[in-house]
């Protein structure tokens, strides 16, 4: 029997996922047996790996303490985070340059001039994201402003001094901007900075962050998009290479990264860079009033406008109705509540500001060619 440490912290998304496909090789080989290390990484205690016996090690090597410790065991070594450079240990990793770019693709797709980046700058995967989102924006001509967050112990708060800071770093950034979060974790800071300087998320700051982790983008309001690289397949070569370590084999390579990622859209970029300012107005009242059924009037008021001005100015912006605005606005909200809450679909229908679940039942026939309890389901 093989015995393999992980030392994985768990209190991020990334880190259960590299977990999951490390448990999926773990299918494939009987023989191991596995020590598991459970929390945040700066909370590890070094004699937890270094009075440990056994066969190999998976780990997320976050500081050079982390490093010394594992070399002095002089066991087959794989590492899935490649924050120390001079690490000579094979590296498992997502490949963060390309997701910087299909970020910044993403923004430049939607008609977005203006842009920025915030994250660490003493963080491999961090810098690296940073340089392809550059790299795809400066391409096009345009520059990239950066913040950098301070890097903090996992169990300190957020504090009200890194929020203002934020806040001085936002009034210097031209309007509508794209931002992307480094990492999910980052985004509630940003998100709070946006609402006590009253920038509306997504018409004056456009927001995607990186992993798709649930508990950050669903405490968000508009929820965070997000881009979702493959963690589970980075665990599952991981085991995989250790295992070619630990057998003798020496054709393993010392670099291995992961190009494949969904991108999670929601509200926090849903929209078209836009500039008229009765436009954005308009379109943040209709996203914070979609389940009352604003009226085309409220809305005009609301926009400083007349209503013949509004229904004008909008199709002419976008192609669509106020009503249909007001429509999708309402599907949003009906498959967050379907897809996050086991509230009945009745009550879904109500929330949602379809009144009843016969009409809700219509709409999703009609525009997303399923019914509510299918797209639950699914």
């Amino acid at each position: 029997m093989k015995r393999i440490a992980i030392l994985v912290e768990t209190s991020l998304s990334s880190g259960r996922e590299i977990l999951s496909g490390i448990s999926r090789y773990l299918n494939e080989r009987p023989d191991w047996s596995i020590y598991l290390y459970v929390g945040p990484l700066d909370a590890m205690e070094p004699n937890s790996i270094r009075n440990w016996q056994g066969d190999g090690i998976i780990a997320r090597i976050a500081d050079e303490k982390l490093l010394e410790t594992i070399q002095a065991k002089n066991l087959p070594t794989v590492d899935v985070l490649g924050n120390i450079r001079r690490s000579s240990f094979p590296l498992f990793k997502s490949a963060d340059l390309s997701i910087g770019k299909r970020i910044a693709l993403h923004f430049l797709e939607s008609g977005h001039r203006n842009f920025a980046f915030l994250g660490l700058n003493n963080e491999r995967w961090s810098v690296e994201r940073e340089e392809g989102y550059k790299s795809q924006i400066v391409a096009k001509k345009q520059t990239v402003r950066s913040f950098y967050i301070k890097q903090r112990p996992s169990d300190q708060a957020v504090s009200s001094d890194e929020i203002e800071s934020v806040k001085t770093w936002l009034n210097t950034l031209p309007s509508p901007v794209a931002i992307m979060v480094a990492s999910d974790q980052f985004a509630p800071v940003l998100f709070e900075a946006c609402h006590q300087l009253g920038l509306a998320i997504p018409e004056n700051v456009s927001i995607i962050g990186v992993d798709n982790d649930s508990p950050y983008c669903n405490l968000c309001r508009p929820r965070l998009s997000s881009l979702q690289p493959d963690h589970e397949k980075v665990g599952y070569l991981a085991a995989k290479g250790l295992a070619t370590l630990i057998d003798g084999d020496e054709t393993q390579e010392n670099l291995v990264e992961v190009d494949s990622a969904i991108m999670n859209r929601r509200a926090s970029s849903g929209l078209i860079a836009i500039e008229d300012p009765s436009m954005l107005t308009s379109l943040k009242y209709i996203r914070e009033n979609a389940q009352n059924s604003p009226s085309l009037d409220t809305i005009a008021e609301a926009a400083g406008i007349s209503r013949s001005v509004l229904q004008r100015r909008f199709r002419k912006q976008f192609d669509r109705t106020v009503g249909d605005a007001i429509l999708h606005e309402k599907l949003l909200i009906a498959g967050e509540m379907l897809s996050n809450t086991k509230l009945p679909i009745s009550e879904v229908a109500v929330l949602s500001g379809f009144n009843c679940q016969e009409y809700m039942n219509h709409i999703f026939k009609t525009h997303l060619k399923t019914t509510p309890k299918r797209y639950r389901l699914k």
